[in-house]
């Protein structure tokens, strides 16, 4: 329909089948093809010969202003839709927490360098499967994953744990510590962690008594605020002292064995119809 509302516009624009044929690139007994079809499905010839030209018939001038407008509503949404796909190609939404912005920035500033045309949208990962799932952002970087068959989780890197007290801590003054010794912690232990806390439930009843059940939190700033207001001791990754610098706050490093908390990149498995998501993935994971 929309090559023969084409065609007709073509016609009455130039007054003749043969011009409107040459215009259009196509054989005249084609356009007439179209034509006919076209008066068929309106039920009314549209227009009348005379000479070398047609003439627009009653019928046809009601279909032609119609027919205008039908044709410009199409460029609009071509338009609209180009820039919409435009705008998704050329704009990644990230999710991701206040602390693995701060290992990772320097990796954003260079992909930034290398691909200026992408801009990039950060936002707190809360839960990325499903942020992911509602379209909220196109990746995220988390430490917590929910399986589902249309994500994909690919390793990003390790990042070692510590035991994070507040600076009047009694053990405040203390560099490294067997993780072992946490049988001895007279505080509460916090961990967000869900892995670690299934290890040390396994690993030993004494630490797994230590865990703190009265406030819990998976948020890493939520949990590094409760050691602020001495609710308990933690256990975090190293880069927190890094990220937060001034904070009365002192680390000790678990030997035997060391906690590790693995970082993941989340997407969705199937994202082709945005390529700066797999640019950003290879990049990401040089």
């Amino acid at each position: 329909m929309f090559r023969q509302l084409e065609c007709f516009i073509q016609i009455c624009k130039e007054g003749s089948f043969t011009k409107a044929a040459d215009a259009l690139l196509i054989s005249q007994p084609t356009l007439s093809q179209q034509i006919r079809f076209l008066e068929s499905e309106v039920g009314a010839p549209l227009f009348e010969r005379f000479g070398r030209g047609v003439k627009i018939t009653a019928d046809g001038q009601i279909l032609y202003k119609k027919a205008l407008s039908v044709m410009r509503l199409i460029e609009e949404s071509k338009k609209e839709t180009q820039e919409l796909r435009y705008a998704r190609v050329n704009k990644l939404s990230i999710g991701i927490s206040p602390t693995y912005f701060f290992r990772l920035a320097s990796r954003f500033l260079e992909f930034h360098e290398k691909h200026p045309d992408i801009a990039l949208k950060f936002s707190s990962a809360e839960n990325a499967t499903q942020q992911l799932l509602n379209d909220r952002i196109d990746i995220g970087v988390a430490d917590q994953y929910n399986p589902n068959k249309e994500i994909q989780m690919t390793h990003l890197y390790k990042e070692e744990q510590a035991l994070i007290v507040y600076e009047d801590h009694s053990w405040a003054d203390r560099t490294s510590m067997s993780f072992q010794e946490l049988e001895d912690l007279e505080s509460s232990l916090i961990v967000g962690d869900t892995r670690l806390i299934d290890y040390i439930h396994a690993s030993s009843a004494k630490i797994s008594k230590k865990l703190l059940s009265m406030f819990e939190s998976t948020s890493t700033e939520i949990l590094l605020s409760m050691v602020l207001q001495k609710m308990g001791v933690a256990i975090l990754p190293v880069s927190i002292m890094e990220s937060f610098p001034g904070m009365q706050l002192k680390m000790i490093r678990l030997v035997g064995p060391t906690p590790v908390r693995e970082i993941k990149l989340v997407y969705k498995k199937y994202h082709y119809n945005n390529p700066s998501v797999q640019k950003c993935i290879d990049f990401l994971l040089q």
